[in-house]
């Protein structure tokens, strides 16, 4: 019997996937832990059409990652999904990133939660059609906690333009680590590749709509780092930590 638990696929950067130093971007990484997600989904024929007919949508509440090290343009790498069955209303998924030669590169730990799309809801009992295929545990996760920062400065306003939005037409969940990059002062990104960073996404950003953005100095238990915040009508659409 195949096991469908695990996905696995090939890539090979391109320059769309890098950086100017030619390594992956933080938000490319996402979108492969987003992609891996998907793709499993849709090959055991839960596609778009699936949720729609049940008014169903799998929304990104909280990631992490953690870059071990960072691959480079035209490196090819190996990427494997592991889905955990829903608990608490969330799904964990781990993407893993390994070179060919078995070297682990990168870990996205991705809770994802499934929304009535009537009632604007989580949906906390999943139909066993959807969750049979997946692992009871997957043991390995990051800290979800993001640490603040105890004074904030502006970055500014963004809007969520055409470049940022997903077919959801808000913001799409990996857009935002190229919001805070560009949100960070330029000394703080070129201290080296961002190693590591938390998410939480708390309020949509609608296409054509605007956030103020803020940053700031902050410690976490693995040492220093960067917060940086987006605000919508005076609540935080997203909040995010990082370290170099």
């Amino acid at each position: 019997m195949q096991d469908h638990s695990i996905y696995t696929e090939q890539i090979t950067l391109d320059e769309g996937d890098v950086d100017y130093r030619g390594l992956m971007r933080p938000s490319a990484l996402l979108r492969c832990a987003e992609h891996m997600a998907t793709a499993h989904a849709w090959g055991l024929g839960m596609d778009k059409a699936f949720y729609s007919a049940r008014h169903m949508v799998y929304l990104v509440g909280r990631q992490a990652f953690q870059f071990y090290r960072v691959p480079a343009m035209r490196e090819t790498v190996t990427l494997t999904t592991y889905p955990e069955k829903t608990h608490r209303g969330a799904n964990k998924r781990v993407l893993v990133v390994r070179s060919l030669e078995g070297e682990e590169l990168a870990r996205v730990d991705t809770r994802w939660t499934l929304v009535d799309t009537d009632a604007g809801k989580i949906i906390r009992h999943i139909p066993e059609e959807m969750d049979r295929y997946w692992s009871d545990t997957i043991d390995w996760e990051l800290s979800l906690q993001v640490p603040k920062a105890a004074q904030l400065t502006s970055a500014g306003v963004r809007q969520a333009a055409y470049s940022l939005c997903d077919t959801n037409r808000h913001i799409n969940n990996a857009a935002y680590l190229d919001v805070v990059c560009d949100a960070l002062p330029a000394d703080v990104m070129a201290r080296g590749p961002m190693q590591y960073a938390v998410i939480k996404y708390h309020r949509q950003v609608p296409m054509g709509e605007e956030m103020e953005l803020f940053y700031g100095p902050a410690e976490s238990e693995a040492g220093p780092g960067w917060y940086v915040t987006g605000r919508r009508e005076d609540k935080a659409a997203f909040e995010l930590f990082c370290r170099f």
